[in-house]
């Protein structure tokens, strides 16, 4: 990561007042953060050698053509409602009759109209919600929902939240971190996710709750955690309930894939993987281009369905002559696999490759907002959709955000330092805080001088005889790494009579990589909700717009 980073990007900055404290933005671009995917960061930045992976670029013009293109894509709007109207029943059987569910309740409804169309998000269902840029993508879809019914006012958009509920990766939900702690919920799991029973999950909220006190903040959570995970029998429903009551405000609609009626849609798509290993071999293709410059995300399978039972979901291999359920007794030929297929949909699970083509068949969605590495693995995908010939959306990559408490801020200032800095790695942070300090000692630029003349006397040598200059050289380089010895003694010591700020520079630092994991990747966000509430998600929503891919620095002030 270079030393400094530019400042020409950044946005005028806005300033929020609330409880005593002053907050304001500053935006950096993604790309500039050194957290992005390379494959992702050459997509936003216009490398026109990716063309052929994406079909819509990620602006306003891109959309448009999006729009315009996923009208020959027309999907069963009929079975979409129908099938969320039973989701959000089985969760609430009187949620179509409340009130102040409206704004869910007419978005639901409007997608059986041919102009209202989607924008899309997805994530696992970690307890809790997870990491915090699981609220951030479903902020950013709710945002950029909302900026397309500005600008484009004859059509109606819907920001959607596609629940991974057939995950079975259940290590990578079970956990999230909290108050300096990881709280783990201690559950055997091997199936689907989304059809765990969440009711130990109580032992968790009484701990949580024990800390909150009587914040109202806090007290609104519990309520939200307790009615979620203990009135519902499964972890899809639970976490329907929860995003719901946090979002119901913004009009997100929530969608679980796991349904029966909604995958006979896939049955073709099923048999193509199954049977012809078509999507292996397409997306294999494009891996073997992207491949040579890039780290890729996802591997394709010959064939990428799951076979899910109550408490299973095992690979589906051909092995002599037939097709096996791993880890399952589960056997059939050609002809009873079909068969199966055709009568119990709900029986099979598409994995990370065709998600998403399961997801565009559903969904009349123009648009995908995903992590950097999300967007990454779908431009490998583009060929698996043009092979299903369904509908490729525009792709955005999520709004990033971090945090900075007013205590760290008043450090920062007084090291005279910037927030931006804490995007360096942790050496040129403190280079930069030796730098700008002016803690350079006259010895250490005395050093500096020395090694610059030794590179001019170097630069000097050319013209003499070669052995004269090969002993000269010899002797030269000895002395050189002395000299840089010397520098970088003298360099420490002062480092060590820094010792409380660096040790103070290195705390605020960890703030935003705990755990070695960027913040938003590890910490949670309760602590922001109990502080702001749902503020604390406007704030965020005023400053999102995926169509500029930026980080977002928070930084908390006196209200003076």
């Amino acid at each position: 990561m270079s030393t400094f980073l530019s400042t020409s990007y950044f946005s005028p900055l806005t300033t929020y007042f609330l409880n005593f404290v002053a907050m304001r933005c500053i935006k950096i671009p993604l790309i500039q953060t050194g957290q992005i995917h390379k494959l992702s960061s050459d997509y936003l930045s216009g490398n026109p050698e990716i063309n052929q992976f994406f079909d819509f670029e990620p602006s306003i013009t891109g959309t448009e053509k999006a729009i315009e293109a996923r009208k020959k894509y027309p999907v069963n709007r009929t079975v979409l409602v129908d099938a969320l109207t039973k989701q959000y029943i089985k969760t609430d059987p009187d949620y179509f009759e409340n009130s102040s569910n409206n704004l869910v309740i007419d978005n639901v409804k409007s997608l059986s109209n041919k102009n209202t169309f989607t924008v899309t998000t997805g994530h696992q269902l970690n307890i809790f919600t997870g990491p915090l840029y699981y609220i951030y993508k479903l902020i950013s879809v709710i945002k950029y929902a909302e900026t397309l019914n500005q600008t484009f006012p004859d059509f109606h958009f819907v920001p959607v939240y596609w629940m991974a509920t057939e995950d079975h990766d259940f290590e990578e939900i079970n956990h999230f971190h909290l108050w300096g702690k990881t709280f783990t919920w201690e559950e055997k799991s091997s199936g689907a996710v989304g059809r765990i029973n969440p009711h130990s999950l109580n032992t968790i909220i009484e701990e949580i709750s024990s800390k909150t006190g009587n914040n109202i903040n806090g007290e609104t959570l519990i309520s939200i955690f307790r009615k979620s995970y203990l009135e519902h029998n499964s972890l899809a429903d639970a976490v329907r309930y929860l995003v719901n009551k946090l979002f119901k405000n913004q009009g997100l609609v929530i969608l679980d894939g796991d349904d029966s009626d909604l995958k006979k849609t896939l049955i073709p798509i099923f048999e193509k993987d199954i049977f012809q290993n078509s999507f292996y071999k397409t997306v294999n293709s494009t891996c073997s281009v992207l491949e040579k410059h890039y780290k890729l995300p996802v591997s394709p399978r010959e064939i990428n369905v799951f076979y899910l039972g109550d408490k299973s979901r095992t690979r589906i291999v051909f092995e002599n002559g037939k097709y096996h359920a791993q880890e399952t007794s589960k056997r059939w030929t050609e002809t009873e696999l079909k068969q199966e297929l055709n009568i119990n949909p709900e029986y099979f699970s598409p994995n990370v490759v065709l998600r998403p083509v399961y997801q565009e068949l559903t969904l009349p969605n123009i648009a995908y907002i995903g992590g950097n590495n999300e967007i990454a693995y779908w431009l490998q995908l583009k060929s698996a959709f043009n092979k299903a010939k369904v509908f490729f959306p525009q792709l955005l990559v999520r709004d990033s955000a971090l945090y900075i408490g007013k205590k760290a801020n008043a450090y920062l200032e007084m090291f005279k330092l910037e927030p931006q800095d804490l995007l360096q790695s942790a050496e040129d942070l403190n280079f930069k805080f030796y730098q700008v300090n002016a803690l350079e000692h006259a010895s250490e630029k005395d050093c500096a001088l020395i090694l610059d003349q030794y590179e001019k006397l170097r630069n000097d040598l050319q013209g003499l005889p070669n052995d004269l200059v090969a002993t000269i050289v010899k002797q030269m380089n000895l002395q050189i790494k002395e000299v840089r010895r010397w520098k970088n003694e003298i360099h420490n010591k002062q480092l060590e009579l820094q010792e409380v700020n660096i040790t103070k520079l290195d705390k605020i630092y960890r703030t935003f990589y705990p755990d070695g994991e960027f913040q938003e990747r590890h910490d949670n966000f309760i602590p922001y909700y109990l502080q702001y509430g749902d503020e604390w998600f406007e704030i965020l929503k005023n400053e999102f717009n995926v169509l500029e891919a930026m980080c977002h620095i928070f930084v908390e002030e006196e209200n003076n």
